[in-house]
Order: structure tokens, then sequence, then C-alpha cells
């Protein structure tokens, strides 16, 4: 998975206050995202980068980190 993929794995993990909670919309990851310095490609190929891999999933038009996101930070546990 590419490192963009992977940051917005982690963003939407960490950020959640969505309508339901757990999740975070499209517009707010992209702020969260282009403020990130490591972050320098597509959003909406990120999300479907993240989406194919099953790091993240889809909820009534907003996003929600999976069990899977933490692999991607070794070590850590939810």
């Amino acid at each position: 998975m590419s490192e963009n993929a992977a940051l917005i794995a982690r963003i939407i993990e960490h950020n959640p206050g969505g309508h339901n909670r757990a999740t975070i919309d499209r517009a707010h990851i992209g702020v969260i995202a282009r403020q990130h310095s490591r972050f320098d490609g597509d959003l909406a190929d990120a999300i479907a980068e993240a989406l194919t891999e099953g790091y993240i999933e889809e909820q009534d038009g907003e996003y929600l980190a999976t069990e899977k996101v933490w692999s991607l930070v070794p070590g850590t546990t939810r």
C-alpha cells in the first residue's frame, strides 16, 4: 500500500467525529491530509486504495477505519 493511502487510513482512525462518531467525512480527511507534510498525492486515489486494501470502509457517506489499520503502526493495538 502506498504511503499516502496508509496516511489516510491513520487519519481516519485517529480523527473520528462524524455523524456516527467513529467516522469522518471526506472534507475533513482532506483538510488534515493537506496539512500533513508527508501527504503529496491525490486524496480520491488514496481513499480508493485504502478502501480496496480493506484498511477503511465507507459508512453512510463517511469513512471508518477497520481493525486492519493497526498493522500500519507496528506495536500498537486498539
